[in-house]
């Protein structure tokens, strides 16, 4: 959202930024911060209250979706505002996009980050208690969007399947380009998973993997944690010492050049629901801009970027002893490959190549082009 901000910025554009806490320093455009959840017991509460209903009565979502104060104050925010065009992010700001077009006529880009309908469907609870409310919500509005944009071909096809839309536009999540310094491999090698810390990453299974890792390898997580995990995480790394670390997130504009102290950039992701098979996420492409080698769960996404860049391996399965044996088989001219050809197809894959679809997009939804 920040990236996409900037590039709005500097092509003239008037931007606001609706957003929750926390935000940079000096985010590239003048912010409203929404108030947050609070705890995540507040926000199980608020699953239970305000989205539960809708398995039961699908039409209660509508009505239930507003019963938030932090909802209504933004909607009052936006609609003073008077926006010209509101880029929804995901299908929570899509009641907000959509108050806007009916108070002050806005234009509607709805950016789908994820396949709502399967978010969380490898939960019970988010089956049981949520599903049918964000089913029910993203139904009822995305067809209010006068385009729609997505960060993957699977998830582009989902949606124009799901909905009878026009084929969304595929904008990949990549980051903003820098230039990257090769780094040949030394030892320790060092493997890197950065993004958030939350339950169904595979963290726990990469953190119980380095007991058969070879020796020389180490394993560095960073990234925001929610809801304590990133303690239950070190309980379980205390046996291993400094051969796993856990570190805080760094800003967004040090993520490459601090991730491109490591060596291999790791991602885990059981293929087990249909929005898995759709993941295509930022940290792959930004592992390649770090000059990282890739090592992933075979996802359908992911295969077709790292099979078409040769930036890595994928995994047949995400258990302990698949990924060391991975580790295992590789020697640091091999990894240097790998490093290599990432930062060469990074030179594509980045913001300033995507970012030229989102002004397309923007200029065609705002009927400044045809």
């Amino acid at each position: 959202m920040l990236r996409h901000a900037a590039l709005l910025v500097g092509a003239g554009y008037d931007v606001r930024i609706f957003a929750q806490a926390p935000l940079p320093a000096v985010p590239p455009a003048p912010v409203t911060v929404i108030p947050g959840p609070g705890s995540d017991t507040r926000v199980r509460l608020g699953m239970v209250l305000r989205q539960a209903p809708a398995s039961l009565v699908p039409a209660s979502a509508d009505l239930l979706y507003w019963l938030s104060t932090s909802r209504l104050t933004t909607r009052s925010d936006l609609l003073r505002f008077k926006p010209d065009l509101v880029i929804a992010n995901d299908w929570r700001a899509l009641p907000l996009a959509v108050a806007a077009k009916r108070g002050c006529g806005a234009r509607i880009i709805y950016d789908s980050h994820e396949f709502a309908p399967e978010e969380f469907a490898d939960s019970w609870r988010w089956r049981v208690l949520a599903r049918q409310h964000v089913v029910r919500i993203e139904d009822r509005y995305i067809r209010e969007a006068n385009a729609v944009a997505t960060v993957s071909d699977g998830i582009a096809d989902a949606l124009a399947q799901r909905y009878g839309l026009v084929r969304p536009t595929v904008i990949s999540n990549t980051p903003a380009w820098q230039e990257t310094a090769f780094r040949p491999t030394t030892r320790p090698v060092t493997v890197l998973y950065h993004g958030a810390v939350v339950p169904r990453r595979g963290l726990e299974t990469l953190i119980e993997s380095v007991s058969l890792w070879p020796d020389d390898f180490r394993l560095v997580i960073r990234g925001p944690a929610q809801g304590g995990f990133d303690q239950h995480l070190r309980t379980l790394a205390m046996p291993f010492g400094e051969r796993i670390a856990l570190e805080r997130a760094v800003p967004p504009d040090r993520l490459i050049s601090t991730a491109a102290q490591a060596d291999i950039g790791i991602f885990l992701l059981s293929n087990s629901t249909t929005h898995a098979r759709f993941a295509m996420p930022n940290k792959i492409f930004e592992y390649m801009q770090a000059g990282l080698m890739v090592i992933s769960s075979d996802l359908p996404e992911v295969r077709r970027m790292v099979d078409a860049s040769a930036c890595g391996v994928l995994l047949s399965s995400d258990t302990p002893q698949i990924i060391a044996a991975c580790l295992a088989s590789l020697d640091p001219a091999q990894i240097d490959a790998y490093k290599r050809a990432a930062l060469a197809r990074a030179r594509d894959l980045n913001f300033e190549a995507e970012g030229t679809k989102l002004l397309a997009l923007v200029s065609k939804a705002a009927g400044l082009a045809v």
